[in-house]
């Protein structure tokens, strides 16, 4: 695959920083083959337009946040009857009965963060490990591999420092 990687982020209503910030987080990896995002569409963008990218996307981010609204429902389901597997991130807030009825499903490893800047740190390393995994796939050069490689160590470094 020749490409931008596609990235498919669904996300609570609540989460808008969140967003924002896992924005950030993707410009800053250092990957040259680039990205492609695509979000939980807001009221009177195309929601189909968005589970079409869904489907053919490369990764699936969710981030949970109080509620587990409408459309991310329909995303949850099309995700994994594409056989995505989700890279999964609540946030540490009350949760509606909706949202606790996701987090009991089996087969789901959520992470856990409680500020956007915590979310930034896991999912930079999250993505730059998948990346890092899929790399063939994803046509990564040499200096792909190193730049991110090195960015991993970086912050291996700066989670013991603060932790």
């Amino acid at each position: 695959m020749a490409g931008p990687i596609r990235l498919f982020v669904s996300s609570s209503p609540d989460l808008v920083s969140e967003r924002e910030i896992l924005g950030q987080a993707v410009a800053e990896l250092p990957v040259s083959v680039g990205w492609e995002i695509k979000h939980t569409p807001r009221a009177g963008e195309d929601a189909f337009e968005a589970l079409d990218f869904l489907v053919r996307c490369d990764l699936y981010l969710v981030l949970l946040g109080t509620d587990f609204a409408a459309p991310m429902g329909v995303e949850w389901e099309r995700a994994l009857d594409a056989g995505k597997l989700p890279l999964a991130y609540r946030k540490n807030v009350l949760h509606s009965p909706s949202a606790q009825m996701l987090l009991r499903r089996p087969g789901v490893a959520w992470t856990e963060f409680e500020s956007p800047q915590e979310l930034k740190a896991q999912v930079t390393r999250a993505l730059a490990q998948v990346v890092l995994d899929r790399g063939e796939q994803f046509g990564l050069h040499l200096q792909d591999v190193e730049a991110l490689l090195a960015l991993m160590k970086r912050e291996k470094k700066a989670q013991v420092k603060i932790g």
